[in-house]
């Protein structure tokens, strides 16, 4: 008997508890509805207000990565053709290996002709001609012994120049020993020039010293010349 008085106790308390919670319910109905009735309708939206200041610049991102190489463009017109360069198609070299003895104002005559293209020598002569118009390099080298038979001896540098002979004469060049030369004493006479010359102009070495002069051998060569057509 006991046990089904509480257990009648147990549904009323339930009973009770949904009573309760739909109480609340509604009272949380009706406050809505009274805060709607005190607010209103919503109104319409307002005006766009000013545009604030601008803001400072923000920091600078990072580089982006490299993009792909575009396409090669088209080739260029060909540009105008630049002048002609120099001409070595003409040139001489000539040697001697013995020890003549060269007399004052005298050609020198070296005697073995390693190379002659356009350009000719004669040994005979001493003299070599030039095929065209145009300039000319040169350069040559004589091992000299002094013949001076002055009694006293007395030093002198030894000289030589390169005339032109055809068609009428000219200097083009001189050298000289270093150094003054004492009886017997041997020394070498060097040197180059660069010069125009015509067509069959003819060209030779003399001894232009103030004595005699001796070619002497220096291991082999006493003297060599050579030249080149440049342009």
């Amino acid at each position: 008997m006991i046990n089904v008085k509480i257990a009648m106790i147990v549904v009323y308390v339930k009973l009770l508890s949904v009573y309760v919670m739909i109480v609340l319910v509604l009272l949380d109905l009706l406050v809505e509805l009274e805060i709607e009735d005190q607010l209103g309708q919503q109104g319409a939206t307002g005006m766009t207000g000013p545009t604030g200041p601008t803001g400072a610049t923000g920091m600078t991102g990072p580089t982006g990565p490299t993009g792909a190489t575009g396409m090669t463009g088209p080739t260029g017109a060909t540009g105008a053709t630049g002048p002609s360069g120099g001409s070595f198609n003409a040139a001489a070299m000539v040697h001697d290996e013995n020890n003549a003895v060269v007399p004052i104002n005298e050609a020198i005559k070296p005697s073995i002709i390693n190379l002659t293209n356009g350009i000719t020598y004669d040994p005979t002569s001493g003299e070599f001609m030039v095929p065209q118009t145009e300039q000319y390099l040169i350069n040559w080298w004589f091992n000299v012994r002094s013949k001076n038979t002055n009694t006293e001896c007395e030093p002198i540098a030894l000289g030589i120049e390169l005339h032109q002979t055809t068609p009428g004469f000219n200097l083009i060049a001189h050298s000289s020993t270093h150094n003054r030369l004492s009886c017997c004493d041997t020394g070498t006479i060097s040197g180059n020039a660069l010069f125009a010359a015509n067509a069959n102009d003819k060209f030779r070495f003399v001894n232009t010293s103030n004595t005699d002069f001796q070619l002497v051998p220096n291991d082999r060569y006493s003297a060599s010349f050579s030249i080149t057509r440049i342009n």
